[in-house]
Formats: C-alpha cells, sequence, structure tokens
C-alpha cells in the first residue's frame, strides 16, 4: 500500500474520521440495544469480539479500504464497549460510590489514550510493525478473559439466598424507589393469588407480571435524554474535555519537534505530564461523591483555562521554556481531571431524578445505556473536533491564537456546569 506523501496526511485524517463516525452512530443503537437486553455481558463481549478481529484487520492490511473497514469496525467496537461498560458500572456499584468508580474508569480510559501512542512508538521501534498489533491482541485476550469471570449483579442474585443479598426494596443497580414499591405490590399479589383457586386466578396471574405496555406516541428514549438541560451540561462538559485532550494529541508533537528539534520519543513522553495527573481520577470522583459535583466541575473547567492560554508563552528554545511547558502541562492534566468524574456520576444522577419523578418515562429497561451512550457520542465528537480546530488555528493564526481558544472553549464548559451540574442552582434540593 504506497501513497503519494502529500496524501498521507489527508488519508490519516480520513481513517480517524471514519473511527469517530461509527462511534458517533453506534452509541445511540447500542444504548437502545443494552438497555433492552436482559445480559449486557452479552453485548459487551459482543464489542471485545468485534474489537479483535478489526485490530487483527487493521494490521494486516495492505489496501487503504480495507483499513477504513477496520477502522469503522473499531469505532463500532469502541462503542459498545464504552456505552456498554458505564452502564454496567453504575448497575454493579450504586449511586453512593458512582462518582469514585466513574473517576477510576474515565481517567484510567484518559492514561491509556495518552500513554498507549508513547508506548506503541517504542514497541514498534524495537520490535516492528505487528509487534505493535501482538501488544494490542494481548490486552484485548485479557480483557475477554476478564469479562468471562465477570457476573452481573442482577445475574448473581438468582444463585445467591434472597436474606443474604436482596435489599428491603428487593431491587439493585439502576432500578428506582417507585419500581421498587410496584415490585413489592406484584410480589404481594402474586403470593396471595397462588393462595386461591387457579382456575380463577391464572389470568391474573398474567396481568400481574407483565410490564406496562410503552405508551403509542411517546417520545423515544434518546429524546427524552436530549431535551434535558443536566443531561445536556454533562455531555457538554466531557466533550470540552476530551477535545482538550485530543486537541494537544493533535498539535502539540509537531509544534515540540518545530519548536525544541524534539525526536518522535520526546515528543511521546511529553505526554506523561498530561497522563499522570489523570491518575487521581478516583481521589476527584471521591471527593464529588461527598461534596457534589457541581463546584468541583466549575472548578476544573475554570482553572483550566489559564494554563491553556499561559502556554502562548513557550516560544522559543531553551531549558527554561521546556520547564514552562512540562509546568503548564501538568497543570492542565490536574484540571482537566477534575471535569471528568463529577460530570459522568452527574449523568448517571440525572436518569435516576427522571426516574424516581416519572417512573415510566423510559420504559422497563431503563435508560442508563442510552444515557452513556450519548456522553460516548460527546466523546468521539471531541476527539474529532479537538484536532481539526485546533491544527486549523495553528496553521491560520498561530500557536498564541490557538491555546487563547483553547482557554476559552475551557471556560465555557463552567457556564453550564455552574447552571445545571448537580440539578438547577435555583432549586432549593440541589
Amino acid at each position: 500500500m504506497a501513497h503519494d506523501p502529500e496524501r498521507v496526511q489527508w488519508w490519516n485524517s480520513f481513517i480517524f474520521a471514519i473511527f469517530g463516525a461509527a462511534i458517533l452512530i453506534g452509541s445511540p443503537i447500542c444504548g437502545w440495544v443494552a438497555d433492552r437486553t436482559p445480559n449486557r455481558s452479552i453485548t459487551f463481549y459482543t464489542g471485545l469480539l468485534i474489537l479483535a478481529a478489526a485490530t487483527i484487520l487493521f494490521g494486516f492490511a495492505r489496501a487503504s479500504w480495507v483499513l477504513v473497514i477496520s477502522r469503522l469496525f473499531q469505532g463500532l467496537s469502541a462503542a459498545i464497549v464504552y456505552t456498554v461498560g458505564l452502564a454496567l458500572l453504575v448497575d454493579t456499584v450504586g449511586r453512593d460510590n458512582i462518582g469514585q468508580w466513574m473517576g477510576t474508569a474515565l481517567s484510567s480510559s484518559s492514561f491509556g489514550l495518552i500513554v498507549s501512542p508513547l508506548l506503541g512508538g517504542i514497541v514498534y521501534a524495537k520490535a516492528g510493525y505487528m509487534a505493535v498489533f501482538g501488544m494490542a491482541m494481548a490486552l484485548i485476550v485479557v480483557d475477554i478473559l476478564m469479562r468471562l469471570v465477570m457476573i452481573e449483579k442482577k445475574m448473581a442474585v438468582k444463585y445467591k439466598p434472597a436474606d443474604e443479598v436482596t435489599p428491603a426494596n428487593g431491587f439493585y443497580g439502576t432500578f428506582t424507589t417507585q419500581q421498587s414499591e410496584d415490585h413489592g405490590h406484584t410480589n404481594g399479589s402474586i403470593s396471595s393469588g397462588k393462595r386461591q383457586d387457579n382456575a380463577d386466578d391464572a389470568p391474573l396471574l398474567v396481568n400481574v407480571s407483565k410490564e406496562p405496555p410503552r405508551a403509542k406516541g411517546k417520545m423515544p428514549t434518546i429524546l427524552v435524554l436530549l431535551g434535558m438541560p443536566r443531561l445536556l451540561a454533562a455531555i457538554y462538559g466531557i466533550f470540552v474535555n476530551v477535545a482538550i485532550l485530543a486537541a494537544f494529541d493533535g498539535v502539540l508533537p509537531l509544534y515540540v519537534k518545530t519548536l525544541f528539534g524534539w525526536n518522535s520519543l520526546n515528543a511521546g513522553l511529553i505526554f506523561l505530564c498530561l497522563a499522570i495527573p489523570a491518575l487521581t481520577g478516583p481521589l476527584v470522583g471521591k471527593l464529588s461523591d461527598k461534596v457534589g459535583p457541581r463546584w468541583i466541575a466549575v472548578a476544573g473547567c475554570s482553572l483550566t483555562a489559564p494554563p491553556l492560554i499561559l502556554l502562548r508563552l513557550v516560544a522559543h528554545d531553551s531549558t527554561e521554556q521546556k520547564i514552562l511547558l512540562c509546568g503548564l502541562l501538568v497543570c492542565c492534566g490536574f484540571t482537566l481531571i477534575l471535569i471528568v468524574s463529577p460530570v459522568a456520576a452527574d449523568l448517571s444522577a440525572v436518569v435516576e431524578a427522571k426516574e424516581q419523578a416519572n417512573p415510566d418515562a423510559f420504559g422497563p429497561g431503563g435508560a442508563y445505556a442510552q444515557a452513556f451512550a450519548l456522553f460516548n457520542c460527546a466523546m468521539a465528537a471531541g476527539t474529532l473536533f479537538g484536532p481539526v480546530v485546533a491544527g486549523s488555528l495553528v496553521d491560520n493564526h498561530g500557536w498564541g491564537v490557538m491555546t487563547a481558544a483553547m482557554g476559552a472553549f475551557a471556560f465555557s464548559g463552567a457556564i453550564p456546569a455552574f447552571f445545571y451540574t448537580g440539578g438547577w442552582i435555583f432549586d432549593k434540593k440541589a
């Protein structure tokens, strides 16, 4: 497979766009399916198997159209794994510690996204092209093996005595209080029905065991979610976070190569300044669980703006400038992680609050997977938006204008977070 060197950048951008488009299109579909599947693990396994097949296809690709297809399937698998994985997390850990565990999951993801190019470059330099894909396949196999020993909480209940594992309301994970009460009434009806004559009671038993039918003409769940300002604030927050990180990925390596004369390894190592602070995600999530998500998210967006704007000061080659660059990137890493955990935790809280207010709002399957599908769409949009806009600004207006624009963009995330994250600011319950 050979291309005109001038077309290589175009193909890189096109293949990256295909990946993002697959996530954007696939995530809502995967969320809808996951919310209507009794066992989320099956959908999760499907995503991992698609990822394995796509990675093998990408590794052996020798034609452009094969690369496009492989990236299409990689995007689809990412849509499945992210959407179902986050919904499984909510099902498992419950409400009290959701911020901490969301912080753990998403900070680990951010760390992997930042470090993987560095590891891939080192392996490629030492062992060659196929060794990189061997490393990726090994990680996928480990992931699949770990999922094989994973048991969903609602499935585990079936194999334990009810008095050991069943809470007072009889439900785990994402069921609301009203749904729990309905479940109690249904169980009571069934229990009393068993003491009556079977011939008279059979139709009653059938009726009470069925879920209520979805009302005709009811708005689709995805549209209901998109009409909730609090959820949109959470989605915009993660969009800002991912777009800024993706912007660094798109413009920083070339900038330090041009300014400092760094090679690929040194340019990759600079991303550790962003990656290491991401490991504090669980602590941020735990703090969010205790004090609420609003002010942490607002602080994250607001405090990210100054170091981004100050990056314009890195303009010539010297030791002091390199230290300044590293210091500002570390500051960005610590402030960006303040955004992720609170908005992700608040996303699940939005769905819970809606279900408590109206238990039939989303139907029997709930809406957690579809909510995180929108979350995943925002992440995918951020990965497309960040590099394209930042790259265009650097090419047309220079590094200083780009950093100022990214700083203003970061601050824009604080506005919806202030008003809506954790609930409407003027609501006495918020």
